[in-house]
């Protein structure tokens, strides 16, 4: 066994280094792809929601739902109104969603229209999901969803 290896220790040598170099590569797909899978995620979808008697869009509904493994924290729904204006009610313990779970906001028809405390008056024009780090999220249509809560509101 020593005559063995002595005489192709060269190959041995070669043989467990790519066999490491394998095992380290197969560890690194491994690692990346829990870290990819183990993190909040969100499904964000919105809808108009009409008034059964007079059939009038009265607000938007925001479904959050967290298809990730991670809780995910949520601050609220940020409203971009016209002229760079935005704001955001919240809750100040933030909304915590764990795996598969949904939470429901709505943008009532009274959100179209913001005035600040000079009198300047803002028009809705978007809407997103914030974060409880900053990080906004947007939806999908949900310019067009605003426009139609406005006209038909």
């Amino acid at each position: 066994m020593a005559e063995f290896a002595n005489k192709y220790k060269d190959l041995l040598t070669i043989s467990f280094s790519a066999l490491s170099f394998i095992i380290a590569c197969t560890a690194l797909f491994f690692s990346a792809r829990t870290a990819m899978r183990d993190r909040e995620k969100l499904l964000i979808t919105a809808r108009t929601v009409r008034e059964p008697f007079h059939n009038k869009v009265y607000k938007i509904e925001v479904t959050i739902i967290n298809v990730g493994r991670r809780i995910a924290a949520i601050e609220g729904v940020q409203c971009h109104y016209d002229k760079g204006y935005t704001c955001h009610d919240y809750i100040k313990e933030g909304i915590h969603l764990k795996e598969k779970e949904k939470k429901i906001i709505d943008i009532e028809q009274r959100c179209t229209i913001r005035s600040d405390d000079e009198g300047e008056i803002y028009q809705l024009e978007d809407i997103t999901v914030l974060d409880t780090q900053g990080k906004e999220y947007k939806i999908k249509n949900s310019k067009k969803l605003v426009e139609k809560l406005i006209s038909e509101g």
